[in-house]
């Protein structure tokens, strides 16, 4: 879910004991979703909001080794609802299976080459389509 408002760009800081890096939020399409069911529950689960899925930003082969030969997509979306920073998926239960810390972000989008952002691949198209239209 690409969210922008304001010129910022909402991501995801992972830190993780050797390493700190950016995504933008969402996850896996499970048995008999569509992408915008996925994304809509992804969000409400890793932001605790309510999104509308608007248009396709970028459709890509996965890079990750653990996810190599899977397409990932990012779509533009909006918040409709929801309070940010309520999330309750996984990755903030007790115990959990995910290593590190999963905190929620605005960044400048003109600050974005200076962060981590993973891929790069979707770095570069929000730096360059959105950093003047705000």
């Amino acid at each position: 879910a690409v969210i922008i408002k304001n010129g910022r760009v909402l991501l995801i800081k992972r830190t993780k004991p050797d390493i700190i890096y950016w995504v933008i939020p969402g996850g896996a399409v499970e048995e008999n979703e569509t992408d915008e069911q996925a994304l809509t529950r992804e969000c409400k689960e890793e932001l605790g909001i309510e999104i509308a899925v608007n248009d396709l930003l970028l459709k890509m082969d996965s890079k990750k080794p653990e996810t190599m030969g899977q397409e990932e997509h990012f779509y533009l979306c909006t918040i409709k609802g929801g309070e940010l920073g309520t999330g309750h998926g996984p990755e903030f239960t007790k115990p959990s299976i995910y290593v590190g810390k999963h905190e929620i972000e605005w960044t400048e989008i003109k600050g974005l080459k200076e962060v981590d952002l993973k891929p790069k691949d979707i770095q570069d198209l929000i730096y360059n389509k959105f950093l003047n239209n705000k």
